[in-house]
């Protein structure tokens, strides 16, 4: 068994905060298990790449044996952890493209080597890898993934890759990561010192203004995936999509400091907006 998932296994798991449920009750149950096995392999090896124990060296060994499980179940060889025999059943019983899982290791790859991105179209490119599968493999365990649907749900996930790293900017400066693009950094004078010291100036916040209308119109160009849908997938898309609004309406506040207070979903926001979804159109 692959000593790295066993070792975490016998510890405590690392609690996340998580912007966007992928779990929900609303899927059906074999969907809503499958989906749990899929989170269960990003999690894992999202910790991996950030697992500031270790070395980079020793994370990218960690992650090889990840990326070898993978490799395996995709020869139809089961001599692997228990999960990629589940992610296995899965696969098959779906038809999902493995190239997907890839994406997700191609990423946590990325989060260990890259820390810095040099303009925006980079960052898009890294969003491709670390968060448009997860919409891929949901669109494709409910037989949805036809291509304009894929692109629409790409949107999406960018805009939620994007909020996510908007919350996180302190937290991943102390890992030397920042994923704002340095075109951005010189565009606005913005200092990596400043989220160092969480001294949130007036550069900041016309650089916040600027970033947040910027992931606002990219989740615009998903919303015409809620007509592509409908039943349950479509309801929870449309909690989704609320969710992201809610942030990004929370996070264009002018007292809101992304450095020192950035905005979380509460499960009160969160029952809120399932209401709210419920009785609309």
């Amino acid at each position: 068994m692959n000593h790295y998932i066993t070792l975490k296994a016998g510890k405590e798991r690392k609690k996340h905060y998580e912007n966007f449920p992928v779990a929900t009750l609303l899927y059906p149950k074999k969907i809503r298990e499958a989906v749990i096995i899929f989170y269960q392999f990003a999690r894992i090896g999202d910790d991996i790449a950030d697992e500031g124990i270790y070395s980079k060296k020793q994370r990218l060994k960690n992650l090889k044996i990840y990326q070898q499980n993978l490799n395996k179940i995709q020869k139809n060889n089961l001599n692997v952890d228990l999960l990629f025999v589940d992610i296995y059943k899965i696969v098959n019983q779906y038809q999902i493209p493995i190239n997907l899982l890839q994406k997700f290791i191609d990423a946590f790859k990325q989060d260990i080597i890259n820390n810095r991105y040099n303009n925006f179209d980079e960052l898009i490119n890294y969003s491709n890898k670390a968060a448009a599968p997860a919409g891929n493999i949901v669109l494709r365990l409910f037989r949805k993934d036809t291509k304009q649907n894929i692109i629409y749900s790409n949107s999406i996930c960018h805009a939620f890759a994007l909020i996510g790293i908007s919350q996180d900017f302190y937290e991943d400066i102390l890992k030397d990561r920042l994923y704002i693009p340095k075109s951005e950094m010189k565009k606005f004078n913005l200092k990596m010192s400043d989220i160092r010291d969480k001294k949130f100036n007036t550069n900041w916040l016309l650089f916040k203004e600027s970033w947040l209308n910027r992931i606002e119109l990219i989740l615009l160009k998903g919303l015409p995936l809620l007509s592509n849908t409908k039943g349950r997938l479509r309801l929870q898309i449309k909690i989704m999509i609320s969710a992201a609004h809610l942030l990004i309406s929370r996070m264009k506040k002018k007292e809101c400091d992304l450095f020192n207070n950035p905005p979380k979903l509460s499960k009160i926001d969160w029952l809120v907006l399932f209401c709210r979804c419920i009785l609309t159109k």
